[in-house]
């Protein structure tokens, strides 16, 4: 059973990323964006950016042009964490050939190396989390690594606690109350003390988890490969609901909570307004590829990316047929050339939207004129 499941996420794995196949540069990793007021820290493939919201102006690369001989550092993959004044970011699959998977803090000031830390053994593949305090690190290597980089064993970080699931943790975990509630392949999530690392509970879904939780008012909403969402007690572990239908694939997206609503996306490009308090279906639309990022909403829309390329809008309460289907629509009607993996971010008027792969990493799109308003790096930009 354990053997069929890898051959399936390995399938899903194939038809999500080498699909995606172009460019100069196989590709390796899910491209991950962080907005921190008007700067913006992008994780895609060789490099970590920092550069301006606004207008797209680079600001520092990692490592730097002239840096990239022998042992250099990447691919990245995942949303950069912002931490005090550092940048928290892992080695994903392929690294330096299979023996890197490290994890950076870089200034994010200039982009320099301020420590690393060794001890994963495999992929970072979606970041890390923080409670202001500990730095915690899922790796494929099926462990969560607790830092603490006030506290350095040389030039590493002090690991104050890890702990070990019975499969990879393919998503960062949510950490909220004094808990961090870590997803994992082995089809649990687990929910762990932030300060000490003891096991408080275990909740078992149907399938594997790969989707980051949302929490509110002390329940916690999550997808799985099962094709269900679930809802469960963040206090207690115990099951609240989980869909009463199964959607059309599986849910490797993180869901987005919005008053009563959840919205969420499958990886056959099935879209879903979930009601909170039941689970029940309450609008879906389609379309044309995977949706593995988060939705997002910006005033009265709601925008989704796919690995078809194009970005989608949807009216945030829209009006659906009989059968409870939306229409979606196309905001560039073109789509933006590279598949769309990963979340976008809003600022000043435009979705910042990255590219899974190839010279251009980001394309920002202006919501009002509907058009690009800018594509990251820019041509004046240091390549």
């Amino acid at each position: 059973m354990k053997r069929t499941l890898r051959l399936s996420l390995l399938a899903a794995v194939t038809a999500l990323v080498l699909g995606a196949c172009g460019g100069e540069i196989p590709p390796t990793s899910f491209p991950g964006l962080t907005l921190d007021g008007a700067d913006a820290y992008l994780a895609s493939n060789l490099h970590v950016y920092k550069f301006d919201a606004a207008t797209g102006a680079q600001a520092w690369m990692f490592p730097a042009a002239g840096e990239e001989g022998g042992q250099r550092p990447g691919p990245f993959a995942g949303p950069p964490l912002k931490f005090g004044n550092a940048i928290i970011v892992g080695e994903t699959v392929g690294a330096n050939g299979g023996t890197g998977h490290r994890l950076y803090a870089l200034s994010a000031e200039s982009g320099t190396e301020l420590w690393r830390f060794s001890g994963g053994q495999r992929e970072y593949t979606d970041g890390a989390s923080t409670d202001g305090k500990l730095i915690f690190a899922p790796n494929g290597d099926n462990t969560l690594y607790a830092l603490d980089p006030s506290q350095m064993n040389g030039d590493e970080p002090k690991l104050v606690w890890k702990f070990t699931a019975q499969d990879k943790l393919w998503v960062r975990p949510l950490v909220a109350n004094g808990k961090v509630f870590q997803p994992s392949l082995d089809h649990n999530l687990y929910a762990l003390d932030a300060a000490t690392g003891k096991l408080l509970w275990t909740f078992s879904a149907g399938a594997s988890i790969a989707s980051h939780p949302a929490i509110a008012d002390g329940v916690l909403y999550f997808g799985s490969f099962d094709q269900r969402m679930y809802a469960v007690d963040a206090e207690t572990g115990a099951e609240i609901w989980r869909s009463p239908e199964r959607l059309g694939g599986w849910i490797w997206c993180d869901p987005l909570l919005d008053g009563d609503e959840i919205f969420v996306g499958d990886v056959k490009g099935g879209v879903y307004a979930i009601d909170r308090r039941s689970g029940n279906v309450l609008w879906r639309s389609q379309v044309g590829g995977a949706i593995r990022a988060q939705p997002v909403i910006v005033g009265n829309k709601l925008y989704v990316v796919s690995s078809d390329t194009y970005l989608y809008s949807f009216d945030r309460r829209p009006e659906a047929d009989a059968n409870g289907y939306v229409s979606p629509t196309r905001v560039l009607e073109n789509g933006l050339v590279r598949r769309l993996l990963s979340t976008p971010a809003y600022a000043n008027g435009a979705l910042l939207v990255p590219l899974f792969d190839g010279d251009i990493k980001l394309t920002a799109v202006d919501l009002e004129s509907k058009q690009k308003k800018f594509e990251f790096p820019l041509r004046t930009a240091t390549p």
